[in-house]
């Protein structure tokens, strides 16, 4: 026994040595460890880079959804609008019914961009007194003088008889305190009067233009309409063989001059009230062009590396990229211009000139570049004139 035990005690250290020499061996050397280190980082690196490829496919789906559902609205309320047009009564000497579409110049930006923009006036029937009770009750109380605007619910106690009709009015404007346009639209029923929104006059008068107004979009780069003429054909002409339809109208014949080129239709001042010559688009088109990234944070807005001169086919910026979106857009905006872009190759961009009606101008370093999501819509009236020589 005592043979035994001395035995044991006698082995015991070398079992000791053994095992820690053994856990000796445990661990890694630091070239293992920095090796396994820049394996992780590049996984990690790689996972980052899927996760924010998914976050930035999300997030231009969810701003392209929130933009179609903003334009289908405007569009929508300005085709039913459109699509009860009304043209007079036929063969009607005197005529108060009106499609009035102008181009006036307007503001942009803060910074001081400035474009053309679409006025529209036109008279069609009263389709918001079928859901507007306190609308079919206008006129009921004798002598009353006011006039509905449809910007909020009025004392039908005091308005005067609609007649079921209304004036209508849509352009763009800049609201205080804003920073890119907005689109409004304003109604006033009944027809005529003071402070008619069918007065020529109105176009000039900018404090009038949105007395009562209803605002339907924010971050408007671009209103148009398009009326479509016997001489149309194509919607926007490729070279000059084609004839695009015209962004001027006037039905009565009488505002725009004989012979401009904008409306080569009109006659003379006696027009003005004969409706026997008054003449209506079978078709609109209507385009409206919304900033993509307006209210979701700043930064969004490209800006110019270099200066840009006047003449220039070819535009730096300092960003290559418009929040996750590689694909150079089909449009850019600078401060008043618009620009087709052709080609891109990092930050250079091949691009043509005074686009959408737009003059080519010099522009500075640093100056907002803008791009634009594009809507459109086509719009049968059911107000339309063939004959368009008589």
């Amino acid at each position: 026994m005592k043979r035994a035990w001395r035995s044991f005690r006698t082995r015991r250290p070398q079992t000791s040595q053994r095992v820690e020499g053994w856990q000796g061996q445990i661990g890694f050397t630091l070239v293992e460890v920095l090796a396994a280190t820049a394996l992780f980082a590049v996984l990690g690196f790689m996972l980052f880079q899927l996760v924010r490829g998914a976050m930035d496919v999300q997030g231009r789906g969810e701003r392209v959804a929130d933009l179609q559902e903003r334009a289908d609205a405007v569009l929508e309320l300005l085709a039913e609008d459109l699509r009860h047009s009304w043209c007079g009564l036929g063969g009607a000497y005197e005529q108060d019914a009106r499609f009035l579409c102008s181009l006036r110049p307007a503001i942009l930006s803060p910074e001081g961009g400035e474009q053309w923009t679409t006025l529209l006036r036109f008279t069609r029937l009263l389709h918001e007194a079928r859901s507007l009770a306190w609308l079919r009750g206008a006129g009921d109380m004798p002598g009353a003088q006011g006039v509905a605007s449809l910007a909020g619910i009025e004392d039908p106690r005091t308005l005067q008889p609609t007649g079921g009709l209304a004036e209508t009015l849509y352009t763009t404007a800049l609201l205080p305190g804003e920073t890119l346009p907005s689109l409004v639209r304003r109604v006033r029923t009944p027809l005529g009067g003071p402070g008619s929104l069918l007065s020529p006059q109105l176009a000039m008068q900018e404090d009038r233009l949105l007395e009562n107004f209803l605002r339907l979009a924010e971050g408007v780069l671009y209103f148009e309409l398009a009326g479509w003429t016997p001489g149309t054909t194509m919607w926007d002409a490729l070279d000059s063989d084609d004839r695009a339809a015209s962004v001027v109208w006037d039905s009565t014949r009488a505002l725009v001059p004989p012979g401009d080129e904008a409306f080569p239709y009109g006659r003379h001042a006696d027009s003005l009230l004969d409706g026997r010559d008054d003449l209506f688009p079978p078709l609109v088109r209507i385009t409206l062009v919304l900033d993509p990234f307006q209210g979701r944070g700043a930064g969004a807005p490209g800006r110019l590396a270099s200066a840009v001169s006047a003449d220039a086919a070819q535009i730096e910026l300092r960003s290559t990229t418009w929040r996750g979106d590689d694909q150079a857009p089909d449009m850019l905006w600078i401060e008043g211009e618009w620009m087709k872009v052709r080609s891109r190759e990092g930050r250079t961009y091949s691009v043509l000139r005074g686009m959408r009606g737009t003059q080519p101008q010099p522009h500075a370093v640093g100056e907002v570049v803008r791009v634009g999501e594009a809507f459109t819509r086509v719009v049968r009236l059911p107000v339309s004139r063939e004959d368009f020589d008589s």
